[in-house]
């Protein structure tokens, strides 16, 4: 596990640096951390170069990330929401006044949460439901959300979204008639995982890499959409809703005709 702790004014960063002699113990090991102070007003929302910043770090790896409640963290959340893990450092005290041990302390419960998470929730492979993109896969209202609830915080929370994850499962994962599995939305719509390579992503041309529940995504990774009677069905593409009996789509909602993005 990757951790970046992204957002402390630069003279608290250099405070607890020094008082932690480089952040020593900032987590249990064998997990890598990082730490970016930010130069800007503590209230004032982040700047572009500030998030491109913990986009470098996710580029890397570093996809759980943890910033300060007095922070814009709905800049951050809206940004990398279902890609990484987005804690809000709730420290209890004032953040000028912040010690080394309590942010210690507050990072080890952030990475033993997260340990138990990855467990229950990361996708292994590219045939878990939580690679399917929110925004077009659709299902019946009793599920509606289980991106939002598997995307928790709280231990109290893990029951509840892993039974919606084996609903999820039992009730859109559908043998597809070729001896395989596919998923099945709500509006008879085929999401089959296409392993040919022909969809390789802007990031992955940029040299980035993709995250999605923290799992990292290749690349190439789409599903090919048929409606399951062979009919056409009307999906937005770049704007435009168009009546298709094909199309691709990947985890992040980017729907395309034909081969290539």
């Amino acid at each position: 596990m990757r951790i970046h702790l992204f957002g402390l004014p630069i003279s608290l960063h250099r405070r607890l640096k020094q008082d932690s002699a480089e952040w020593h113990g900032a987590v249990p090991d064998g997990h890598s951390f990082r730490a970016s102070p930010v130069y800007s007003n503590g209230l004032a929302p982040f700047s572009e170069a500030e998030l491109r910043e913990i986009q470098a770090g996710v580029d890397e790896g570093f996809t759980h990330i943890v910033v300060p409640a007095n922070r814009s963290w709905a800049q951050v959340k809206n940004r990398f929401r279902f890609d990484c893990r987005i804690h809000i450092a709730r420290l209890r005290e004032p953040l000028k006044d912040l010690s080394w041990p309590v942010l210690q302390e507050n990072l080890h419960r952030i990475v033993r949460m997260d340990e138990a998470w990855l467990e229950k929730f990361c996708p292994k492979d590219l045939r878990h439901a939580l690679l399917l993109p929110p925004s077009i896969f659709e299902t019946e209202k009793a599920t509606a959300t289980y991106w939002n609830e598997c995307d928790v915080y709280s231990a109290d929370h893990f029951g509840p979204a892993e039974k919606l994850l084996v609903e999820v499962e039992r009730r859109y994962r559908r043998p597809d008639g070729s001896g395989k599995w596919s998923w099945l939305d709500s509006r008879g719509r085929r999401f089959r995982f296409d392993p040919s390579m022909h969809g390789r992503s802007e990031s992955s041309r940029a040299g980035r890499k993709s995250f999605r529940f923290c799992f990292e995504v290749p690349g190439w990774f789409h599903y090919d959409v048929q409606h399951e009677d062979g009919i056409s069905f009307k999906i937005e593409i770049d704007g435009s809703l168009e009546s298709v009996k094909h199309c691709n789509a990947n985890p992040w909602g980017r729907v395309w005709r034909g081969k290539g993005v």
